[in-house]
């Protein structure tokens, strides 16, 4: 398999803050991964970053995005528009806030077809997107307050892939859902890998379900991405102590009645970050090199992670 997408070094944020710092990843044709972490930590404008759709007062400052062997670093908006929609999709957290109440779903999702075709055969390929998704017929005339939050979402999903992306960037679609209904939703996510031959990048705050759902899972802190590696590697054996609380805060690893662990702490403001690891103030191992500077990149295995517990830095 080869590369769709591949973030070199990329800085986002302006003269007074750095909202993402020195990310760097790919991702293989037909593959899933996982960006995992608290709110606050950067995992959502990580995704608009690689569709160019920043707030304003933000941009990237440094760095380089390839998506398909193009660097779309570089690319002026009208030539985004040409990429964004068409081989890139994404479907967003609240499918209600996205979805206009005034127009059917049917006419929502054909007013996405970037394409010239006749309104029969645009008719068709609605309806044909929808019954992928799990939907009836009758979903392409109704108006989404007759839709529930798990079919608006399927509705998104149909809408993000009307045009035939080869890349999906799904920001926390199940966040919404109750249990079943999200289980729904990720098992279809999987699916479309074989049906639609994508590749995805989920976003998401529950490292068990990027576990269940990725190939591979890139955990981040504060703007920097601290662990990578395969999921199964990452969730049973985690190497970063911010990993490591992550999946200590899950229910499934405590008895009935037992008291579940918190994270002590909260995720730093961009706007105050520490000088050296932005989880040091929260580290339970932390040294003092820790609180002078940044990790680097270390590989073990199949994983790269940012710690000084990894090589020979650690100072008494």
């Amino acid at each position: 398999m080869g590369k769709i997408l591949e973030i070199k070094n990329v800085v986002v944020g302006n003269e007074e803050i750095k909202i993402l710092r020195d990310i760097s990843f790919e991702v293989e044709e037909r593959e899933i991964i996982s960006i995992v972490g608290e709110s606050g930590c950067g995992k959502s404008i990580t995704l608009r970053t690689i569709i160019k759709l920043l707030p304003q007062n933000l941009n990237i400052l440094s760095g380089k995005i390839f998506f398909e062997g193009l660097e779309i670093t570089k690319l002026k908006e009208k030539e985004m528009q040409n990429i964004r929609g068409k081989k890139i999709g994404m479907i967003f957290q609240e499918p209600s806030s996205f979805l206009n109440p005034l127009f059917t779903i049917g006419n929502q999702i054909e007013e996405g077809i970037n394409e010239k075709v006749e309104k029969d055969k645009k008719k068709e390929r609605v309806i044909k997107i929808l019954e992928e998704m799990g939907l009836s017929y009758n979903v392409y005339y109704q108006y989404p307050h007759q839709l529930s939050g798990g079919m608006q979402q399927r509705a998104m999903i149909a809408m993000a892939l009307i045009n035939n992306p080869v890349l999906l960037l799904a920001d926390e679609p199940t966040t919404a859902l109750d249990v079943t209904t999200a289980f729904g939703i990720i098992s279809l996510l999987k699916n479309l890998i074989l049906i639609h031959n994508l590749s995805i990048i989920f976003v998401t705050h529950d490292i068990s379900l990027a576990k269940y759902l990725s190939d591979r899972i890139f955990v981040m802190y504060a703007g920097i991405i601290v662990e990578k590696g395969p999921s199964i590697e990452v969730y049973n054996s985690p190497l970063h102590p911010y990993t490591q609380k992550l999946i200590n805060c899950l229910p499934e690893k405590y008895n009935k009645g037992e008291k579940i662990k918190t994270i002590e702490g909260e995720v730093p403001s961009f706007k105050n970050l520490p000088l050296g690891c932005p989880f040091s103030p929260r580290c339970e191992i932390k040294n003092k090199i820790c609180e002078k500077r940044i990790p680097p990149e270390i590989k073990i295995g199949n994983r790269i992670v940012r710690c000084f517990k990894y090589g020979n830095f650690m100072e008494s």
